[in-house]
């Protein structure tokens, strides 16, 4: 089987910094131990900037970390990710409630 480069994931932060930090961190070291290649933005509500970085760093996902809402920010992500011709990416939303 051939093995291509390893996946990368950008993981972000949308909700108070105090309960969901430690969440995000936890998972950053998660997927770094199963081998993904992981950029942590930290706090971030603008999908704009998701999006730009998920396109520097030729990310294979995001890793949206939500501490309520997040239909709207969805939304707008897909959007920006579509305009960036990057609807290959996934989304994956962790829940912090």
């Amino acid at each position: 089987m051939k093995r291509g480069r390893p996946r990368r994931a950008v993981v972000v932060l949308s909700g108070h910094p105090r309960t969901g930090d430690r969440a995000a961190q936890a998972l950053v070291r998660s997927l770094t131990e199963l081998g993904v290649e992981t950029v942590y933005l930290g706090v971030e509500a603008d999908p704009c900037r998701i999006a730009e970085a998920v396109e520097a760093e030729r990310a294979d996902a995001v890793e949206l970390c939500l501490d309520g809402g997040g239909v709207v920010m969805l939304r707008c992500l897909l959007r920006e990710l579509d305009q960036l011709g990057r609807r290959d990416v996934s989304i994956v939303v962790h829940r912090m409630d």
